[in-house]
């Protein structure tokens, strides 16, 4: 093949890629969320923040018309738990007001939607839809939970937040 044959495969490549370098290695594709807390969010008080992963169409569907409270409640994230073939998958924190945090969340091979639950005191869906991959801002404010579209300069030196551990009555 020639120097330019080659330049133009590896042109297409670039301008078009199938998958990322780390997936391509056979890791599976991150989304890195940045969460911005302000001083006065859920009265000043702590924000349960759940991040959903699903695989599977129906649960997809289901779980998309939740709101905060539904997910937060006895119908809710305990009921989707299972083993390694589970269709949904969950992530908690508890964030304090004021404060921002950086969370990495894995989303394995066949995730179709990735949601996220703030658990105010205040009614309101208090739900958003996130990309599958990639970084995105999001603001906890005073009113709720809400996908920044002009998104400040991320701060990559800061740690990932700790996730919880028992988040449901059993575990």
């Amino acid at each position: 093949m020639s120097l330019v044959a080659a330049g133009l495969v590896l042109g297409c490549a670039l301008k078009h890629p199938i998958k990322s370098v780390k997936q391509a290695t056979g890791h599976p594709p991150t989304l890195v969320l940045q969460v911005n807390l302000a001083a006065d969010a859920n009265g000043n008080s702590v924000v349960p923040f759940d991040v959903v992963l699903m695989r599977d169409k129906s649960m997809q569907k289901a779980i998309s018309q939740m709101d905060a409270a539904t997910w937060f409640g006895s119908k809710g994230r305990c009921n989707y738990r299972g083993g390694p073939k589970v269709k949904v998958e969950f992530h908690s924190w508890e964030f304090v007001p004021g404060q921002t945090y950086r969370l990495d969340i894995v989303a394995e091979t066949g995730t179709r939607a990735v949601l996220g639950f703030a658990n105010y005191s205040n009614t309101g869906d208090h739900r958003v839809s996130f990309v599958t991959s990639g970084s995105q801002f999001v603001d906890l404010g005073d009113d709720g939970v809400h996908i920044l579209k002009n998104v400040p300069v991320p701060n990559s030196s800061q740690a990932p937040a700790q996730e919880m551990q028992k988040v449901c009555p059993d575990d």
